[in-house]
């Protein structure tokens, strides 16, 4: 029986591509670079993956000798100074869902490959920080998605098994971590993402989070559950 609900944060609950685009662009202009170098795997398609594994990516690439480290605080940086000016728009049905399952007793995570600092900077300012009783972000493990250790750290620091879980995930590879780790998982897209993501392994994909009921969950554990419309 499903009884926890954990989400990704970045294109889930709300978009942020533009500005971690941004911040990429302006560090690799730091060290004397053009962003336009870089791969186009790397330019369009990074995301789901950790920030720190993001910048080690661009460090290599680019063949920098400065510390990750270093690139990891100015993206920090960047990142606080950039989202300062804007106005926190949640993706279409986000904070109703999550207010939904909070009312109705579920407990919430949040599993993102975000620095904690950025994160937990996002979540204040959208106003649901305190929604979640845990958080795992970058920081906390070796490996970033696709590989299950997010989720199944989520789910052992929640106390549960993996079939009283359900993830949402607007990415593959965060979709292949959750049911990797054997969690449930529903897909919902991002239609403003850089890359098209196919989202064919979730149990369920939803046009947006405005499609979402709790009746829902008892789908997912309906073989071939498939795309609700």
């Amino acid at each position: 029986m499903i009884r926890t609900a954990i989400f990704d944060l970045d294109e889930l609950i709300i978009d942020l591509e533009r500005i971690h685009k941004a911040a990429e662009r302006q560090i690799c202009l730091d060290y004397g670079h053009s962003f336009d170098t870089l791969s186009e795997e790397l330019r369009f398609n990074s995301s789901g993956l950790r920030e720190n594994d993001i910048l080690a990516r661009i460090r290599q690439e680019l063949k920098l000798s400065a510390p990750l480290t270093e690139m990891i605080l100015r993206k920090q940086t960047l990142f606080a100074d950039m989202i300062t000016d804007e106005v926190l728009q949640p993706m279409p049905g986000a904070l109703d869902t999550i207010n939904t399952l909070k009312a109705h007793g579920y407990r919430l995570a949040l599993t993102s490959s975000g620095s904690r600092p950025r994160v937990e900077l996002v979540l204040k300012g959208l106003g649901i920080l305190e929604a979640f009783d845990i958080t795992v972000c970058g920081e906390d493990v070796q490996q970033g998605k696709p590989n299950p250790e997010p989720y199944r750290i989520t789910a052992e620091r929640l106390n549960i098994s993996p079939l009283e879980g359900v993830v949402f995930e607007d990415a593959d590879v965060g979709i292949q971590s959750a049911k990797a780790a054997g969690l449930w998982c529903i897909g919902v897209p991002n239609p403003a993402a850089a890359t098209h993501q196919t989202l064919k392994q979730a149990d369920l994909i939803l046009p947006d989070l405005t499609h979402f009921s709790l009746d829902l969950l008892e789908r997912i554990n309906t073989p071939n559950a498939g795309r609700c419309t």
